[in-house]
């Protein structure tokens, strides 16, 4: 278990502005030591990316810190951009695609999903239990394909089944302060997984666990994560 007790208030400002492709210094720090073999092929097997993670508080981190990491993950970036359109419009207001796609919800990928081969996956859906397919489970990339993605599961009982995951649609509530209305949205149902939220580790394993120790908003999201850890070790908290 990795922990950055990071002081520095600049550094640990979630809404400071920062250059594209640039963390503040407390993430990278974390960033360096959890994922410093993640182009040696020898040590960075589906193993090594099921038994790590870092875990933040709110998806504003967590996304910053997947899309650190990837860019760090040697390779092509993948880009897939959703179909967005509203579901029902009661009130006969029309919405441009352009504003549907800046549009961000929680359990809803993003209209422009990022991803390599090789990188780390989670389903945000229930897609087929079956195959091993539930919301949170964690898969790698093998191969990016214009209309499905092909990656191996890394956990659970179908751990190292292969599998292919096709576009599905997403439907909003609608009651949300960032999407009044209904929004559908047709995307694969993944985000990447270098990091996830502490909400969203509700049920995972894992060995090596990264933290900032600011970003643990309370006493019970620190006991949260630690009872998330398999081999929690506290002598590692710097």
């Amino acid at each position: 278990m990795v922990i950055d007790n990071t002081e520095t208030d600049q550094d640990m400002d979630e809404d400071e502005d920062i250059l594209p492709g640039a963390v503040p210094r407390g993430l990278k720090n974390i960033i360096d030591v959890m994922y410093a073999d993640i182009n040696n092929p020898e040590i960075a097997t589906d193993e090594y990316f099921a038994n790590r993670t870092i875990l933040m508080t709110t998806n504003a981190v967590v996304q910053r810190i997947n899309e650190a990491v990837s860019q760090r993950l040697s390779g092509d970036s993948h880009e897939y951009l959703s179909v967005d359109s509203v579901d029902c419009d009661n009130d006969g207001n029309f919405f441009e695609p352009e504003v549907l796609h800046t549009v961000n919800i929680n359990g809803i990928p993003p209209h422009k999903l990022t991803l390599k081969e090789g990188a780390p996956i989670m389903m945000m859906r229930n897609l087929n239990p079956d195959l091993g397919l539930c919301n949170g489970t964690r898969l790698r990339v093998v191969k990016l394909k214009p209309h499905v993605i092909h990656a191996t599961i890394m956990t659970g009982e179908r751990q190292g089944q292969d599998v292919l995951i096709p576009r599905i649609v997403f439907v909003s509530d609608g009651d949300s302060r960032d999407s009044p209305f209904r929004l559908r949205r047709k995307q694969f149902p993944v985000v990447p997984a270098f990091a996830m939220t502490i909400n969203k580790a509700q049920g995972q394993t894992v060995q090596n666990l990264g933290c900032i120790w600011q970003h643990l908003a309370s006493p019970m999201d620190s006991y949260m994560w630690r009872c998330r850890a398999l081999r929690p070790d506290p002598s590692s908290r710097r």
